[in-house]
């Protein structure tokens, strides 16, 4: 009786029965429910959830109220099923992604309710990811850094009530730069040519020298053994245990500028090389069992630049990571966009602070080394992408983005941003996941801090948790690490604008990015970035003197980075201060001279590997000192004492330049007038400068003393013969601020 009063009221308000009723009425379906209580109609499709490619899914919709029949749209291509009174339907699907599963309810009189849930498909996971980084979880609830400037390792624990505390600290060797988990220890890889092997419990570290001058970088550890790249050899060592001390078992050649390593999925070690090519990124497959090396590559982009995207070569590769699945691997990196600019390229425009670079993520297949060039990533208002971490299902990649300090969250199923994380840490170095996909890590290696963030929700952006302090006292005066902040940020508006450009996206480390630059429109021509390792603080600075203290470097800040400026702008322009060469700039800012105090730091060149062992020169370079000390040469006319060079200004303010027979169309100028010559480089650490002179148009030293010295403008080469010339190169390879 109630169930047919129910139905005639509802005839008598809206007359017949539509297909599609309107929402908020709901038909009674039970005769036992009373009038005034009727049953909402609402379909209810469960939680969103996980799925494995292949596996049975049950979609059911039986939570659902009011509701007589049942029909679902599981999305991924699949058929939409049957209008039934059974509110399940089972599905596989066959490909990963997101796929959205939508159901529909309808209630005794027609009316119609929908709801869906999301379906994360993915494959099942035959791979354990491992690459070397700064940060890893190394044990149950524990997370490990290494810190650089401190020589420090420290170990972590976290707890599920998100705490995070110190529990282990201890010394390693000189500036630690990637640690790895291995057999109960980590292992510490640290470019003053030694590692540590730490053990997790007791923090008793043992250390191991490598080859002089080798400058370890990246470890990673497998089954058996831990394989560290070798940046200054391109060679990958081999440590493993000899009862409980570590020992090189050998060392395989696998790449020039040797960087990180992974661990890929049929047991060869990827090997990235840091610092590209002018036409392509690379990185080493090195099968180690045979020893037998394969060269990908990732191929340079040819678009133009615009606001949104640039062209360029990925530069800066320093992990390659493998997704859960083995069937991605991910790159990221920097890319230059070295092919633009007035002379480079007839009709471009020129270089701006959101044309020079940008952060990108490559794909490629683990496998095969395949790159799928069009699923690149260009993160918009980043500059540089340093590092990553993957889920352990590999459905999203948190990428690091160094300048800017965010960890952005890409979705690889769609290949989409979904989500970003802001103002993680000062010159943020690395990421760590906890094995549930919970936890995130941050390495924030200039704030000096583990920070911990929940990132199973990203509704709302993430907050941090807890953080853990990581030196055990600050390692650098408060001038220093001022300078180290300013020299590594772009989020700073004052540095730059939209966060594309800082100073170390140049000079990661103080070295060079072995770029050569289209400076036409700054009143230069091709530039040849130079190392700051053991970089003048004051006297001429640059390939033409433009310049004479790091303080001028302001007006790079307020020009090509489109920064506000780090001085205020009535004291800039006082005099002559907004001139280069103009009044001194020195005392004015303290964050000016911050920077200049911390580039005045950068004075040790790294070891030559080139010298013996015990740091002597090799015969072959003891007689080429001969000949550049020789005045039939002229080497030191110009290559002075034991700086190496005669840069500075004479007595009445002039620069000393030299034309060298290198100047060429793309040459520019000096100040907007002519350019006369090249002030003189040192030639410290030169081994590792390719390429050479002020254009880059010198691949090798060879070519600097024979191609491009016509004349003999630049040295009298000409008459040596091919063997002193080897002997000349391999004096100059062993330069490295070491008095002989």
């Amino acid at each position: 009786m109630r169930r047919a009063l129910a139905i005639a009221l509802w005839l008598g308000a809206c007359g017949t029965p539509r297909a599609e009723p309107d929402a908020g009425t709901t038909i009674l379906e039970d005769a036992s429910q009373s009038i005034d209580a009727p049953v909402e109609l609402r379909a209810i499709a469960g939680a969103s959830r996980y799925a494995l490619v292949g596996e049975d899914v049950v979609l059911d919709g039986s939570g659902s109220t009011g509701a007589i029949r049942y029909q679902w749209s599981p999305g991924g291509g699949l058929a939409t099923g049957p209008i039934s009174e059974d509110p399940v339907l089972r599905v596989r699907y066959d490909v990963p992604g997101r796929e959205q599963a939508v159901l529909t309810v309808w209630d005794a009189s027609g009316r119609r309710r929908s709801a869906s849930i999301v379906i994360s498909v993915t494959r099942a996971a035959t791979h354990v990811p491992r690459q070397s980084s700064s940060i890893a979880v190394v044990g149950e609830h524990l997370v490990a850094v290494v810190s650089p400037d401190s020589d420090e390792l420290v170990i972590a624990r976290w707890s599920d009530d998100a705490t995070l505390e110190v529990v282990r600290r201890a010394s390693v060797c000189d500036e630690p730069r990637t640690l790895s988990p291995w057999r109960g220890r980590i292992v510490v890889a640290c470019t003053g040519d030694v590692v540590s092997v730490v053990e997790i419990e007791s923090g008793l570290a043992q250390e191991l020298a490598l080859p002089r001058g080798s400058r370890p970088f990246g470890v990673v550890g497998t089954d058996d053994s831990s394989w560290v790249s070798l940046q200054a050899t391109g060679m990958l060592a081999e440590i493993t245990l000899e009862g409980a001390n570590p020992r090189l078992a050998r060392s395989i050649r696998a790449i020039d500028d040797a960087r990180g390593v992974s661990v890929l999925p049929d047991g060869r070690i990827a090997v990235t090389r840091w610092r590209s090519p002018d036409d392509h990124g690379e990185i080493a497959a090195v099968d180690v069992t045979s020893g037998d090396v394969e060269t990908w590559t990732l191929a340079s982009d040819p678009q133009p630049s615009s606001d949104t995207e640039v062209g360029g070569v990925p530069s800066y590769l320093e992990q390659l990571l493998v997704s859960p699945d083995a069937t991605i691997a991910f790159v990221p990196s920097l890319q230059a966009a070295i092919g633009e600019g007035l002379f480079v390229t007839e009709g471009a425009r020129p270089l701006t602070f959101e044309t020079t670079m940008r952060a990108v993520i490559s794909f490629l297949d683990p496998s095969t080394g395949t790159e799928d060039v069009e699923r690149r990533r260009q993160l918009d208002n980043r500059g540089f992408t340093h590092a990553g971490v993957l889920s352990s299902r590999g459905d999203y990649l948190f990428a690091l983005t160094r300048g800017t300090r965010t960890v952005e969250r890409l979705d690889v199923l769609e290949t989409r941003l979904a989500g970003s994380i802001q103002d993680v840490g000062l010159a943020p170095n690395g990421l760590a996941l906890s094995p549930d996909d919970r936890f995130l890590f941050v390495d924030a290696y200039l704030s000096r801090e583990i920070v911990m963030y929940d990132v199973r929700d990203f509704d709302t952006e993430p907050a941090a948790l807890a953080r853990a302090r990581i030196p055990t006292t600050e390692p650098l005066s408060e001038m220093l690490l001022r300078g180290k902040i300013l020299f590594n940020d772009s989020r700073d508006p004052r540095l730059s604008s939209d966060g594309y450009i800082a100073c170390a996206h140049c000079h990661l480390d103080g070295l060079d990015d072995h770029r050569v630059w289209d400076f036409t429109d700054r009143g230069e021509g091709l530039r040849n970035t130079t190392s700051l390792l053991g970089f003048p603080t004051t006297g001429a600075i640059h390939w033409t003197a433009n310049f004479d203290e790091v303080q001028d470097f302001e007006h790079d800040i307020r020009g090509p980075f489109r920064g506000a400026g780090l001085m205020d702008d009535a004291s800039f322009h006082t005099g002559t201060r907004d001139t280069t060469l103009g009044d001194r700039k020195a005392g004015i800012s303290g964050d000016l001279d911050a920077l200049a105090a911390y580039v005045a730091s950068l004075a040790t060149f790294a070891p030559s590997p080139f010298r013996n062992s015990d740091g002597s020169l090799p015969e072959a370079a003891q007689r080429g000192r001969a000949l550049f000390e020789a005045s039939t040469t002229g080497c030191t006319d110009c290559h002075a004492d034991d700086r190496t060079t005669d840069s500075g200004f004479d007595e009445r303010g002039s620069p000393r330049l030299h034309d060298v027979g290198t100047l060429g169309a793309g040459s520019g100028q000096r100040l907007g007038a002519t350019l006369s010559g090249l002030d003189t480089p040192a030639l410290h650490g030169v081994w590792s400068t390719a390429p050479y002179l002020h254009d880059g148009s010198a691949a090798t030293l060879r070519e600097v003393l024979r191609e491009r010295n016509a004349g003999d403008a630049h040295g009298h080469t000409s008459s040596l013969s091919d063997a002193e010339i080897d002997d000349l190169v391999a004096y100059l390879r062993c330069l490295d601020g070491r008095r002989d």
